[in-house]
């Protein structure tokens, strides 16, 4: 009975093993292979650690004066010491030559689904349709996500950086995050649906029943009459 036991945890850690080593390979690949033409606006991700990221702000530039996209957002938090890190990218940009009216700052508090429901409700406001990501490789395909749930159905991506084994912690926390995304936002909603449903079912069930007992009843009652 033991070894039955050993032999079934050891068959899940391998699965699970597995799955983390395809999904961290997934990301791997969908953030290296940039995708899609032109977008309405673009959506750069910081992640400051006390500065702005030059070669990510670098690469904006770049692909703003290939004409890639006519508006940039901004979106960044605010860092120890209240460093406002979307305003800092804002004025990085501005001194590169990207005028001010292009740049809308997203100051983003909340989890990358509370900012891809922000972004979202900045480009329907503004009628816009298609976005592109730029940001780090290995964060592109949970952002992808998170915009296509909140109804952003054109997303192109442009990432920036190439893999290299110092990686290899944020790629792994990429692929913890990106479930518990999946978890949060696609299988809890499912469960607490399907459990709200079997309820219901439950006391419609319970209510017929109430129903036949009267009505068996009722009909006995007339029997003995």
């Amino acid at each position: 009975m033991l070894r039955r036991l050993f032999k079934l945890v050891f068959q899940l850690v391998m699965m699970a093993v597995v799955i983390f080593l395809f999904t961290a390979a997934w990301i791997i690949f969908d953030g290296l292979n940039d995708s899609g033409g032109k977008a309405d606006v673009a959506l750069v991700m910081g992640h400051p650690v006390g500065g702005v990221e030059r070669t990510l702000l670098d690469r904006v530039v770049e692909l703003y004066q290939a004409g890639e996209f006519p508006a940039i957002i901004v979106s960044g938090t605010e860092a120890k010491g209240n460093f406002d890190h979307a305003a800092a990218m804002t004025e990085y940009l501005e001194s590169r030559g990207i005028p001010a009216g292009a740049i809308v700052q997203n100051r983003r508090e909340g989890n990358t689904s509370e900012t891809a429901h922000r972004v979202a409700g900045i480009m329907k406001a503004d009628h816009l349709e298609s976005v592109m990501v730029i940001s780090d490789y290995y964060r592109i395909t949970r952002l992808k996500l998170a915009l296509g749930h909140e109804g952003v159905a054109e997303t192109e991506k442009a990432h920036v950086g190439k893999f290299q084994k110092e990686d290899a912690w944020n790629i792994g926390r990429e692929v913890v995050a990106l479930y518990d995304y999946v978890g949060t936002v696609y299988l809890l909603p499912a469960a607490l649906k399907a459990k709200d449903e079997a309820k219901v079912g439950l006391e419609n069930a319970s209510a017929d029943a109430e129903k036949a007992k009267a009505k068996m009843g009722k009909s006995l009652n007339n029997l003995d009459k």
